[in-house]
């Protein structure tokens, strides 16, 4: 997949100024990437924990997490920022760039990062702030598109799943995996979600309509669906780390 030129600072706010100030709802996607979320928050078990949705966009999902704990949303877009006090007033929301942005050092129980990475240029340096707000032993739970599907699909289908941005460099989950660890994060869980989007190589193969059927047939559909993204075949990653 090609990767788009890089945008000066000013561009990129100005598309998300638009962006942001034309939303209205989360799309099915995103929907999918929220109950990895919420679902992933749930199994750690913690008591009203502290959370940054770090690259919140709009706001949606940090007005949700609001619901569980203390949520600071934090967003380039100085728009999506007033928009997002006036609609979600039970959050906070700061206007900041995510790689720059300095928050006090383990005032966070968990960091939350949903479609962001790929849109960041410097991946190290953000990662160097979600380790900074995270306190030692805090949790990472991040969704980002999963590279190896996106190579896997057709030109001529990709505009349909996929909106470039100013700043489009997905990652594989073996890029992933390095960039974690090399920050300081150990992995905990890995899986995918949002399957049946490749249409080459062995993905055409595992998204075959007669093999999908034949599953159903047979009774296995929800044990096949769930070990193609356990084994990443879906078009997002999902990830819990930990902070060391």
């Amino acid at each position: 997949m090609q990767n788009v030129a890089q945008p000066s600072m000013r561009a990129e706010i100005d598309y998300y100024n638009q962006r942001w100030r034309q939303f209205e709802f989360a799309n099915l996607y995103s929907q999918e990437r929220c109950v990895f979320i919420l679902q992933a928050l749930l199994e750690l078990g913690l008591d009203k924990p502290r959370i940054c949705d770090l690259g919140c966009g709009a706001g949606w999902l940090t007005n949700i997490l609001s619901s569980f704990g203390p949520s600071v949303g934090v967003e380039l877009s100085p728009d999506a920022v007033e928009v997002a006090k006036q609609r979600y007033p039970g959050a906070q929301f700061v206007c900041a760039d995510a790689t720059a942005w300095e928050p006090e050092a383990g005032s966070f129980d968990v960091v939350v990062s949903q479609e962001v990475i790929e849109h960041i240029s410097d991946k190290p340096k953000y990662l160097s702030v979600v380790h900074r707000a995270l306190r030692p032993g805090g949790y990472l739970l991040m969704t980002t598109p999963n590279l190896d599907v996106l190579n896997a699909i057709p030109d001529s289908e990709r505009k349909s799943v996929w909106e470039i941005q100013p700043v489009e460099l997905p990652v594989s989950r073996r890029q992933l995996t390095t960039l974690l660890r090399s920050a300081g994060f150990e992995i905990v869980k890995t899986s995918s979600a949002v399957r049946g989007c490749g249409r080459l190589g062995m993905h055409r193969l595992v998204n075959s309509h007669k093999l999908n059927k034949l599953m159903e047939q047979v009774g296995l559909h929800v044990a096949w669906s769930r070990w193609l993204l356990k084994r990443d075949f879906g078009m997002y990653l999902t990830t819990v780390a930990q902070r060391l």
